[in-house]
């Protein structure tokens, strides 16, 4: 446990672990990273905004003296992964002397302005371009004309939570595979984590999963977190249509994004993914980053050299 303190205060935390990662098969490094273990199925709950624990005021000083911290008091790790974080957060891990940064990983972050479209009194789809107006409008009227009126059922109690979660599960397989390493779903370790954030988060009402359905139809669920008036979108179980008029995920985001701006939330956030419906539904806000801090090392010189080799073959 990382414990940056301004005073007596505690300003800070983060969870550290190690790892050992073999790149190339040829090229160990010694890895610390934060808040993931450093193995893919443990880390397939994928947390975005994914940095140090810290407030805005103390953002910039909590990082810089953490970063001197681990490289003063430990010399055996090789590089520092972090993410996914912001752009801006990624700058300030940069920002340490003496390290490579290395993008394991990157992509848009989109997201609704709620309290735009409360204030403004209009339909949330009056706001999207035509083209998606369109395609969501033409989506509900088939729906209902086929499998009946369409309605949002969030879980109402923790069992319904724990319920929506297993029901999602067969949507999200079908969707992503069902081997390890696809679907979450797969990963006993994924459900259990989820399980249990649930009958953590609920009572604090941190935790929203939402079932969508026309008539006895279901369309998809919708599992979200909530925390300070946003809105986190974690995931979705959506239906298979043979029909491709029929927009079970565009249908179902537009109604949720509606719902959460008439109960007063502020902000509907993406998350990662650069998917389309999400540029489609959304508006552009920054990036988020997985990165690697090196140290300066010769197995880095060889990996990039390596890199950059690969990279002219396949050009």
């Amino acid at each position: 446990m990382l414990k940056v303190c301004n005073r007596d205060s505690v300003v800070a935390l983060a969870l550290l672990t190690r790892s050992r990662f073999v790149k190339w098969n040829c090229l160990p490094s010694s890895r610390i990273h934060f808040h993931q273990k450093g193995s893919s199925l443990c880390d397939q709950i994928w947390t975005e905004y994914n940095g140090l624990l810290v407030g805005d005021e103390h953002r910039a000083g909590a990082i810089s003296a953490s970063m001197s911290y681990l490289q003063s008091s430990f010399s055996d790790w090789d590089e520092l992964v972090i993410g996914a974080i912001t752009k801006e957060e990624a700058a300030l891990f940069e920002s340490a002397q003496g390290l490579r940064r290395n993008n394991l990983w990157q992509s848009s972050i989109y997201g609704v302005n709620l309290q735009k479209i409360a204030c403004s009194q209009s339909d949330y789809l009056a706001t999207l371009s035509r083209n998606s107006r369109y395609q969501i409008r033409r989506s509900l009227k088939l729906y209902e004309a086929a499998t009946g009126s369409i309605q949002l059922l969030p879980a109402q109690n923790l069992n319904d939570a724990l319920a929506y979660l297993d029901e999602i599960a067969p949507f999200h397989l079908a969707r992503w595979g069902e081997n390890l390493g696809e679907s979450g779903f797969a990963n006993p370790g994924f459900v259990k984590f989820h399980q249990a954030l649930i009958k953590i988060a609920w009572g604090k009402q941190q935790i929203d999963i939402i079932k969508v359905v026309s008539g006895a139809h279901v369309l998809g669920y919708f599992y979200n977190f909530l925390y300070r008036g946003t809105v986190y979108f974690y995931l979705s179980g959506l239906c298979s249509e043979l029909d491709s008029k029929l927009k079970p995920g565009l249908s179902g985001h537009a109604l949720c994004i509606q719902n959460y701006a008439d109960n007063g939330f502020k902000y509907y956030d993406f998350m990662g993914g650069d998917d389309r419906y999400k540029a489609s539904l959304g508006t552009l806000q920054g990036e988020l980053f997985q990165i690697s801090l090196q140290r300066n090392r010769l197995k880095f010189k060889i990996e990039n050299g390596l890199r950059k080799i690969k990279k002219s073959v396949k050009s």
